[in-house]
């Protein structure tokens, strides 16, 4: 069972309803969506294009070395969802791992997941067909002048967040998304924490 990955790192998770939380992020590289964000104006801030193969043992081994104790992981990407499979989620779950994937909302999501946060990269009946239960969270990035988000599924917590400028957070879009936040209170504002604390 092999993955190409862009980066593994242990960190805490700076978005969102786990905001806070020790996590072992393991970023896998490509996105089949990447396209749909350039014609959206996304910009993504994290690079996800090279990398190498793991197979789940050098996963695992990473892990030991460097985040022993952290039984969390966060699949992200790019789009995890390109490369992940049941068997991969089966095998780091028989290992006690209790497993979060952060996906754009192209692909349906995978049996086993403890957490699924759906940021959508793609058009909105896309994700319909694809999620038919109530996600964990639902995170959409909104540039100023946008407007609230009208989703097609259901999910726990709805969050927007504002669009940043590489590490620095877009003053404008900021604001943008409160009053967003403000005038709609089913929604909640989520900042990426992990650039004002300045840590991957």
């Amino acid at each position: 069972m092999n993955l190409k990955l862009s980066e593994i790192f242990y960190s805490v998770q700076g978005e969102g309803a786990r905001v806070g939380t020790p996590t072992i992020f393991i970023r896998t590289t490509g996105c089949k969506a990447k396209m749909a964000c350039f014609a959206m104006g996304i910009k993504c801030d994290t690079e996800f294009e090279s990398g190498k193969d793991y197979n789940v043992e050098d996963i695992l081994k990473w892990i030991n070395a460097n985040a022993k104790g952290c039984k969390e992981i966060t699949w992200t990407g790019g789009e995890p969802l390109d490369q992940l499979t049941d068997e991969i989620v089966t095998y780091f779950k028989s290992k006690g791992f209790y497993q979060a994937i952060e996906t754009s909302g192209l692909h349906k999501p995978l049996h086993g997941l403890d957490f699924i946060c759906v940021s959508p990269k793609v058009a909105e009946h896309v994700i319909e067909k694809n999620f038919n239960i109530t996600v964990d969270e639902l995170r959409y990035v909104r540039h100023e002048g946008q407007d609230v988000p009208n989703p097609s599924i259901k999910a726990k917590h709805y969050w927007i967040s504002p669009h940043s400028d590489g590490f620095t957070i877009n003053d404008k879009n900021l604001k943008h998304c409160i009053k967003l936040c403000l005038d709609n209170p089913k929604w909640k504002l989520s900042v990426q924490n992990h650039k004002l604390w300045n840590i991957l």
